[in-house]
């Protein structure tokens, strides 16, 4: 009678241990291949009007800083790269703003912005106004994939200082 208990237990554990594969696992690949399929399209170009102006800086950052930097000779309007949710507006330095939306595992920062037009969990669409930019200011986008920083310059359609 106890070899048949044991017997019991002993089918059990394999059963728990192909369940959480069964379920966790195709989660986590689901997640996975969202997070690429983001990573390999091009991205909206923030600027609606605007470009990237080649790099100036006086300093080569080790690991490099990776974030982009656009300006634009009049004011416009900034722009979501992709669709997703507002998940920080937040004042910054030199009365700008931050804005980050997330998709997936992707953090889209956006900082420099003269005045947001969208607010904490609102959901956006690729191509959304965000928010207005000055003319005579920066604007610095970051991507993240989690907490590690992407270098979203190879996947914005933008205008570079040359076209």
């Amino acid at each position: 009678m106890k070899d048949s208990a044991n017997k019991i237990k002993i089918r059990k554990f394999p059963v728990h241990i192909f369940l959480l594969l069964v379920v966790l696992l195709p989660i986590r690949l689901l997640s996975q291949n969202k997070t690429e399929d983001t990573l390999k399209r091009q991205l909206v170009c923030p600027f609606e009007q605007g470009y990237i102006p080649a790099s100036k800086e006086a300093y080569n950052w080790d690991p490099s800083d990776r974030k982009v930097v656009m300006i634009s000779r009049v004011d416009t309007l900034i722009r979501s790269c992709v669709n997703g949710i507002v998940v920080k507006v937040e004042a910054a330095e030199e009365n700008s703003y931050d804005i980050v939306i997330n998709v997936n595992d992707l953090y889209f920062w956006y900082h420099g912005m003269l005045k947001p037009t969208v607010r904490k969990d609102d959901k956006v669409k690729a191509g959304q106004t965000i928010g207005i930019y000055s003319s005579g200011s920066e604007l610095e986008f970051r991507m993240f994939e989690n907490e590690r920083i992407i270098d979203a310059g190879k996947l914005l359609n933008c205008k570079s200082a040359g076209s």
